[in-house]
């Protein structure tokens, strides 16, 4: 399995011989948000101010040049440097916190094997090179990098302190937005997962997630294990993230089915309704279009699931829901329940995140049938739901 061996007190000097990160005092420049002088201690990101500044070309904050210092490992960045170029990201036109990334996949299998040799690295390394090109402020990358680079080159070698830094410098600037306490002084992250990067690296352990809105904005609260910072509950501004999927999902005045395909997996939520519609066989496999996407934070009783299909799909469509659901006065449970439209039974295949996590593993299902309502049923913790790979049951 990958492991990450950051030495964390080596980077945080590196990178903060002055600030501490927790409580930090930052320089209150042109980054900082005028609407939260309450909480001048954080860098809050004010996108609007933040759109003016890294698209200058004159000014130090100039995004592009701000990408090729990170790209070199330039130690020398600042907090605010490091602030504008990460949440730089949430304004530039190939911003996509849901991104998924073949390379990515490919690397992180190689990695997983149980034995991986230092031709297996290098190709690894290879394709994460690809991968960081596309999405350089996904933090993910760099830990699979950190650890193939440690195979190829050694523990020590400068690539493996190369990536480390990057992933430092990221994790900085999430943790320099906020105390994470409350609403108001939420950590901000630019991807949801960032969140659980994020936890992991200060040794935080949730017990739950919860999608929360307070003054039009999202945010995650993570109930805590006991920790050293005596947090009881994490709160992480997941904003932009949400933003991103209004607008993706957002219909237009001529047309009220959402296009966003064809793909062949998608990332389902806890407390999110989703309708999809197949496109063509290739392959072997279906793509689909994800016609709708909605909330539904009600809990569903596991006996009267029927209510949720009152009203039938269109032709070749599978609608899901990806919900808490209980059994009477018995424990909770997540539910997964879906009910096709299609002519034909459809296999499909599944994966599971854990409150907590950043991976997502696999688990089974009983496959999807014409006309009938089914639901999938864990114990587990689960936060999201992958729905991949959809193909004529045999």
């Amino acid at each position: 399995m990958i492991c990450f061996m950051i030495k964390k007190n080596l980077f945080l000097t590196l990178l903060f011989t002055v600030v501490s990160i927790f409580g930090l005092q930052a320089q209150q420049d042109s980054v900082a948000n005028d609407d939260t002088a309450a909480y001048s201690e954080f860098l809050v990101p004010n996108y609007d101010l933040l759109g003016q500044i890294i698209n200058d070309p004159t000014s130090h904050y100039y995004y592009p040049t701000l990408l090729k210092r990170f790209a070199d490992a330039d130690t020398s960045l600042t907090i605010e440097e490091i602030h504008c170029l990460y949440y730089g990201y949430v304004l530039q036109k190939d911003y996509d916190p849901y991104i998924r990334l073949d390379e990515e996949d490919k690397a992180r299998d190689i990695l997983n094997q149980d034995k991986v040799t230092k031709k297996d690295a290098l190709k690894a390394l290879k394709l994460l090179d690809k991968a960081v090109e596309k999405a350089p402020m996904h933090l993910r990358l760099y830990m699979y990098r950190h650890y193939a680079n440690s195979l190829v080159y050694g523990e020590d070698s400068k690539q493996v302190y190369d990536d480390a830094f990057r992933y430092v410098a990221l994790i900085s600037a999430i943790a320099a937005s906020g105390d994470g306490s409350d609403f108001e002084t939420a950590f901000h992250v630019a991807v949801v997962a960032h969140s659980y990067n994020f936890m992991n690296y200060f040794g935080f352990k949730p017990t739950s997630q919860a999608l929360q809105h307070n003054e039009g904005r999202q945010f995650d609260v993570f109930p805590l294990e006991e920790n050293e910072y005596e947090l009881e509950e994490l709160y992480v501004n997941v904003t932009p993230c949400l933003a991103y999927l209004s607008k993706m999902f957002e219909p237009s005045d001529e047309d009220e089915v959402i296009d966003y395909g064809p793909i062949d997996r998608f990332d389902l939520r806890v407390g999110r309704k989703l309708t999809i519609k197949l496109d063509k066989k290739r392959r072997g496999e279906y793509k689909f279009r994800v016609v709708k996407l909605e909330e539904y934070n009600d809990t569903v009783e596991l006996t009267d699931t029927e209510k949720l299909f009152a009203e039938d799909g269109e032709p070749n469509t599978i609608v899901f829901y990806c919900v808490n659901g209980k059994w009477g006065s018995g424990r909770s449970n997540i539910l997964l329940v879906m009910k096709s439209y299609c002519k034909k039974a459809l296999a499909y295949d599944t994966f599971i995140r854990l409150d907590g996590g950043a991976e997502f593993q696999s688990t089974s299902n009983d496959g999807i049938f014409p006309g009938v309502r089914g639901t999938e049923i864990w114990n587990d913790p689960v936060n999201a739901i992958r729905i991949s790979h959809l193909r004529l049951m045999k």
